[in-house]
């Protein structure tokens, strides 16, 4: 019986070479550059939805405390505007409305929290501003008040409620309005 020669046969390995991993690292750099961009734009637009949601969160408790109360929308005094006196019964946000599930969570803005010590959440303990325009008066059809002889009904689509206290979403603010919507303006 014959055995069949050995034959010396070079095993082939898949090996790169270094101008190869240098191309596929630079092709990745490369996508990686032009994502990141869309990337941050993403997160920042997903913030904002939050911030949106979070004055959604606000009108639902606001619509309940105004059911409650005759259907007259609440008197919220902020510590930038200081609108009542003391002693007259308005409180801040969460005062008036944490019995309605209001926390501090809600009342705070994903992107004025990253603004850091000038954030208006830390200036005013609230990331929304309450305008008072239309406090007391009945949800569904408010009147603005001009002067003394001087009133108009104002359909609640068009009363703006609540809104960020600056523009910090792409140069725009998140305001909500008395039916319960929220855009950005």
């Amino acid at each position: 019986m014959m055995i069949p020669a050995r034959r010396n046969i070079k095993s082939s390995r898949i090996a790169y070479t270094l101008v190869e991993m240098v191309v596929v690292l630079g092709i990745i750099g490369l996508l990686l550059g032009l994502l990141f961009p869309s990337f941050s734009a993403m997160l920042l637009k997903a913030k904002s939805e939050y911030c949106m949601t979070n004055l959604r969160n606000i009108g639902t408790a606001v619509s309940l405390a105004a059911t409650d109360n005759n259907g007259q929308y609440p008197e919220i005094n902020q510590a930038a505007t200081n609108v009542y006196p003391p002693g007259s019964g308005a409180t801040n946000l969460i005062g008036t409305l944490g019995s309605y599930g209001i926390s501090t969570n809600v009342i705070q803005c994903p992107v004025d929290l990253y603004s850091g010590a000038s954030s208006s959440f830390t200036l005013y303990g609230s990331s929304y501003e309450w305008n008072p325009v239309f406090d007391d008066e009945v949800t569904v059809t408010p009147i603005l008040y001009l002067n003394a002889n001087t009133k108009i009904p104002v359909n609640n689509s068009r009363v703006r409620l609540c809104t960020d206290f600056l523009p910090i979403h792409h140069g725009r603010m998140n305001a909500l309005y008395g039916d319960g919507h929220v855009i950005a303006r």
